[in-house]
């Protein structure tokens, strides 16, 4: 089984999974991913071993690079790498061990300040739309060495919601 690790500390965890925050006066949309501000220019590790599955730019998003990982549950999984500047120097099927960088931290696309913002999904398009999953969370049940918890409590349910969002706005879908 592939040995995982938390990219940054908890202590740089600035959005988190499922969270609605009010920007502006407005409530936001479910979190799809877990934000970690670092200072622009910082290396991004990958979480795991796996093999690129895309690269892609998005005007939300900026660079992503989505990666596989097989984790506790046995099941692939997929983890976005989102808002880097510049193309990550990795092309579809190239392999990646835990820890090797994958890119920098920068804005790129949608972004409030430099940050890392990952996702985990079940397929490879999920950092776009669809299912997303709890990253953390995952990263906590399969990390050999457990992180020192969020920075905010979270409840329960919040950390297990799936998050269905329309591919072109973003907005969230009801089932």
């Amino acid at each position: 089984m592939a040995k995982f690790m938390f990219p940054f500390p908890d202590s740089k965890i600035t959005g988190h999974f499922g969270k609605i925050r009010t920007i502006k006066g407005k409530k936001t949309n479910p979190h799809r991913g877990t934000d970690w501000a670092m200072p622009k220019g910082t290396p991004i590790p990958a979480v795991s071993a796996g093999t690129v599955k895309l690269v892609q730019y998005s005007k939300v998003l900026g660079w992503v690079l989505v990666q596989s990982v097989y984790g506790k549950d046995k099941k692939t999984k997929y983890v976005g790498y989102c808002h880097m500047k510049e193309k990550p120097a990795y092309k579809v099927g190239d392999k990646l061990k835990m820890g090797q960088t994958i890119g920098k931290v920068d804005t790129e696309g949608f972004s409030s300040g430099p940050h890392l913002h990952a996702t985990l999904s079940p397929t490879v398009k999920g950092v776009f739309s669809g299912t997303v999953l709890d990253l953390y969370k995952y990263l906590q049940e399969n990390a050999e060495k457990p992180s020192t918890g969020r920075t905010e409590p979270q409840n329960l349910k919040e950390t297990a919601k799936i998050v269905h969002a329309c591919p072109h706005c973003g907005k969230e879908l009801k089932k």
